[in-house]
Formats: C-alpha cells, sequence, structure tokens
C-alpha cells in the first residue's frame, strides 16, 4: 500500500499504472501512451498499451476517480464502456475503492485498481486475470470523519424494517416500526444511500434489491461477536430439546441458524440449535441444559439488548417453536460455522422464489 494518500486525479492514475505494470506476468509488458487525447474516447483519462510474450496487443483505458460511490458504479459504468473500444478493456482507477464498490464494479464487468492494491482486471484477448487484495477500510480517512457501518443494534433495527417490509418509507414511519432513536436512522440512511443500497425518490426510501443489503448488513453483524454466547448439552439429541421448546413455559425466544432454516427448506439434518433468549441464565435453568463446551448441541445466543431486534417479527412454527424472522436466520447463517453460509444461500434463493410469503406490505 501507497503510503501517503493520492492528492490529484493524476497521481492516482500514476499510482495505478505502476501497480498494473507491476503485476503484470513475466514476458508482458504495459506502456502508457505519451499523449492520450488521440487515443480515448469520451472523457476517459489515460491509455495504457498491454503486450502479451506472443506479441498480441490490448489497451486499457483508464478513468481516474479520487472518491467513488457505489450509487455511482452503473453510471461510471455505462460512461467507461461508451468511452472503449470494442477490444479496449475499460479501468476504473480509483483512490481507495471500498468493498461494495468492487463488487459493484464487477457485477458490471468493470476492471478496477486502487491506490491500496486493491485490483481486478480481465481480458480476454489476449487472455489475462490480474487480482490483488489491498486495504478493507480507507486508510486515508479524515480524522473525525464517520466510517460507515451497520453494527449494532440501531443499525440493524433500521435494516431490518427496510428488509422485512416492501415498500417506500417516510422517515417518521421509518423510525416508529424499527424503534430505532431519529439521528441513528438518519445516519444508516445517509450510509445505505452513499453505498447504494437505498435509493431516495421524493421524500420516501426504498430498497431496489433486498439481497445487496442483506449480504451488506451480514458482513457487519457476525453472530458470536455482537451477542454473548453460551454452549449447553441436550443428552437427548436437537429432537428432543425441540419437544421441550414446543411444551416449556412462555418465555421470550428466537430460534435461529440451521433449526430456524428448516422451517423454510430442507437442507440437512440439524446438529446445534441457536436460539436467541433475553437471558442465558434463566433459559438454561428453565429449560435443564448443562453446560457443555467440548460437543454443544444447544448454544443460547443472548442479545446486547434484551429487547433487541431479533425478537421482532417473529414466526410460530406448526410445532409452536418460535423462530426468528427469516432475514435475521439468513443474516446468521451467512455467518456461521460449518455448512451454514451453504444454507444460508439455499435459504435466499428460497427468499428469491418467495419474496411475497416473507416481505411484508
Amino acid at each position: 500500500m501507497q503510503s501517503s494518500d493520492p492528492q490529484s486525479t493524476a497521481e492516482v492514475i500514476r499510482r495505478a499504472v505502476d501497480i498494473i505494470v507491476d503485476r503484470l506476468p513475466s514476458g508482458w509488458t504495459g506502456d502508457l501512451a505519451a499523449e492520450t487525447r488521440g487515443v480515448v474516447a469520451s472523457g476517459a483519462d489515460a491509455a495504457l498499451s498491454i503486450t502479451a510474450p506472443d506479441g498480441k496487443k490490448t489497451t486499457f483505458i483508464i478513468e481516474g476517480k479520487k472518491v467513488v460511490e457505489r450509487r455511482d458504479v452503473y453510471r461510471i459504468a455505462e460512461r467507461m464502456r461508451e468511452a472503449s473500444g470494442l477490444d479496449d478493456v475499460p479501468v476504473l482507477a480509483g483512490r481507495y475503492l471500498s468493498p461494495p464498490v468492487r463488487e459493484a464494479l464487477s457485477e458490471q464487468g468493470i476492471s478496477y485498481v486502487d491506490a491500496t492494491g486493491n485490483m481486478r482486471i480481465t481480458s480476454a484477448s489476449p487472455a489475462i486475470y490480474l487480482a490483488d487484495r489491498g486495504e478493507d477500510r480507507d486508510p486515508w480517512r479524515g480524522v473525525g470523519r464517520p466510517r460507515g457501518t451497520l453494527k449494532g443494534d440501531p443499525a440493524a433495527r433500521v435494516v431490518r424494517a427496510l428488509l422485512d417490509y416492501r415498500r417506500g418509507w417516510r422517515i417518521r414511519d421509518l423510525i416508529e416500526t424499527s424503534g430505532a432513536s431519529t439521528g441513528a436512522t438518519y445516519r444508516v440512511l445517509d450510509y445505505l444511500q452513499l453505498e447504494g443500497y437505498v435509493e431516495k425518490r421524493g421524500d420516501e426510501y426504498l430498497v431496489e434489491n433486498w439481497e445487496l443489503l442483506l449480504r451488506a448488513w451480514s458482513k457487519d453483524s457476525p453472530l458470536f461477536t455482537t451477542s454473548r454466547v453460551a454452549q449447553f448439552l441436550e443428552p437427548r439429541g436437537v429432537e428432543a430439546f425441540e419437544t421441550r421448546l414446543s411444551s416449556a413455559p412462555v418465555q421470550k425466544y428466537a430460534v435461529t441458524g440451521s433449526l430456524a432454516a428448516q422451517e423454510w427448506v430442507q437442507y440437512a439434518p440439524t446438529k446445534a440449535a441457536y436460539i436467541y433468549v433475553p437471558s442465558i441464565e434463566s433459559a438454561a435453568a428453565d429449560w435443564g441444559l448443562r453446560p457443555n463446551a467440548t460437543a454443544p448441541n444447544v448454544i443460547l445466543v443472548e442479545p446486547k439488548q434484551p429487547n433487541g431486534v431479533v425478537f421482532d417479527n417473529t414466526k410460530k412454527g406448526a410445532n409452536e417453536i418460535t423462530f426468528a424472522a427469516i432475514t435475521q436466520v439468513a443474516c446468521d447463517l451467512l455467518n456461521g460455522p460449518g455448512r451454514e453460509p451453504a444454507e444460508g444461500e439455499a435459504l435466499i434463493e428460497w427468499m428469491k422464489s418467495n419474496e411475497s410469503e416473507w416481505r411484508r406490505g
């Protein structure tokens, strides 16, 4: 990673070219056109000629940006495609490109490189693939400038409302439904707009792609780092514990993970039950669970807030077991151990095909 913040678009491009050329395979060469105007069409900033060992050539048409926001990627991609010839490779060079921006650029088929070393460049002829990892946080972000994040209960409340309901939101309605504070709601919406997960039309906020928002939230909400967790053993197995849950005295809880996913998608037998509870000690005593960190099959998860969003929009199953909302379950599975991320992917596929069954109006 470069030690200093690029101060101009020209410096961004110079660093991008250096990074690309430095990572070319042995025998490949890269030459920056001394005079760009005659080579690059309609507003691109530089042309880098790449030559393979067999003499085949292609041109990387480079557009430099000091700041790129996810919501701008589609517009930038369209312009870059128009600025490139049929056989050219459009490349966006950035000061720093966040993970959501890099993901969106890949979806649009646009190669990219930033000054921290993040890079993904592909060319069909001559065939080349360059990829590297730089920073996942802006190393040059100014002091006092907030880092965007979806961590914590306030952000989770806003995101869950946006995911659980299919509608346009006025600020007042979103605050009332989510239970988040006014300040937190504005901060989360500002970040979501910046990254392109939410659009504002008039005085309403809308989510055009709930899956992208769900995945972004899951990256900031790993189950075992945002809650207190304790492991227990039900000697008779998970099925016996399910029976106990369905007949136990009324207690607030919400089943998540693999056991909850079975309510919507059959994947594989559940090896462990994950349950959100307001108090681990109380729930363990009520259910007669034995602490066991060696071979647990019941994991109790205590959110930082006793009335956390994990208990909102729960679903009562046919066996009278209370399951967390499907959006919460999917988020937790994506962050889970072993096969659980694969189960999360299967659940998301079901959600995409059955949106009307889980997303409220």
